[in-house]
């Protein structure tokens, strides 16, 4: 019984010299990293490119006096758009070109943007034009494009449609009119709790007409 019981007060003491050691030998733990991180911020342009040069994201840098969203005028979208667009932005323009086509984006906020970040594409007007070289690149596109459900419309250009996108985050009232080799496409995003907006078509199709 003596011996069986020092064995075990040696095996015992063994276990607690290991453990010693082995905490010595790790140091003190590193508190982990928090892992709570705060709301992504939104896509930042590249302020630091001039005017006229390429972009790390392949657009052509405009200067704040181009006149590629020249029109319509601010003061023609808030009279065209009504309550909606109360807060607008001055536009963010960009632009590319590739295989003869050129295509500008104007990019009107709905609402104040911090200085130095995009505009809230969901929460946000944007007039794209495409403009082609000719009729046979232009009969390769596939209208109209990325609508749920369109409906075609007259009255606003060579052939027109018009539809409701209802995505997860926002709401987009989209136009989408050819004319003359050049596609022209209107896209009012509203975040989704916001209300619904008033004969938006018609809303739309007067934007187009002042573009």
């Amino acid at each position: 019984m003596t011996s069986s019981g020092n064995r075990r007060r040696t095996w015992a003491v063994s276990l607690l010299a290991a453990g010693l050691l082995l905490t010595a030998c790790q140091g003190t733990p590193t508190p982990a990293a928090s892992t709570q991180a705060g709301p992504p911020e939104s896509p930042k342009t590249d302020v630091t490119a001039s005017p006229g040069t390429t972009a790390r994201d392949g657009r052509i840098i405009e200067s704040a006096g181009s006149q590629a969203c020249a029109n319509p005028a601010l003061d023609d979208i808030r009279q065209k758009l009504g309550t909606v667009a109360a807060q607008i932005q001055a536009a963010v323009p960009s632009a590319t070109e590739a295989q003869g086509v050129k295509e500008t984006d104007c990019t009107y906020s709905l609402a104040a943007v911090p200085q130095g970040q995009d505009p809230d594409a969901g929460n946000a007007l944007t007039i794209s034009k495409s403009s082609y070289p000719d009729a046979a690149s232009l009969a390769k596109v596939e209208l109209p494009r990325l609508m749920i459900s369109p409906k075609a419309i007259d009255e606003a250009g060579d052939r027109a449609w018009y539809a409701r996108n209802q995505l997860s985050s926002s709401t987009e009232y989209v136009l989408e009119s050819v004319s003359n080799a050049v596609i022209t496409r209107i896209t009012l995003a509203v975040p989704v709790q916001a209300p619904a907006i008033e004969d938006p078509e018609a809303k739309l199709t007067a934007l187009l007409r002042a573009s």
